[in-house]
């Protein structure tokens, strides 16, 4: 049985790192017994001078790999 996209959280927290932001996304969902779960957790996508981009950039990213494997 496939999750349900529905479901699923996308965390797209960029973390600071040489003085740019570090585009990176979270996605979870949680358990049957309602704990929190990671589906997946990338690297770092790509660097960005602006948060808001960054965040832009993890989220859009996420929806499109959450597409790809559950369409």
């Amino acid at each position: 049985m496939q999750p349900s996209t529905c479901n699923m959280r996308i965390d797209p927290t960029p973390r600071r790192a040489d003085g740019e932001y570090m585009a990176h996304a979270r996605i979870s969902t949680n358990n049957a017994d309602g704990r929190e779960t990671d589906v997946f957790v990338s690297g770092d996508l790509a660097g960005f001078d602006r948060r808001d981009d960054a965040v832009a950039f993890a989220a859009n990213w996420a929806r499109q790999w959450l597409q790809v494997r559950f369409g």
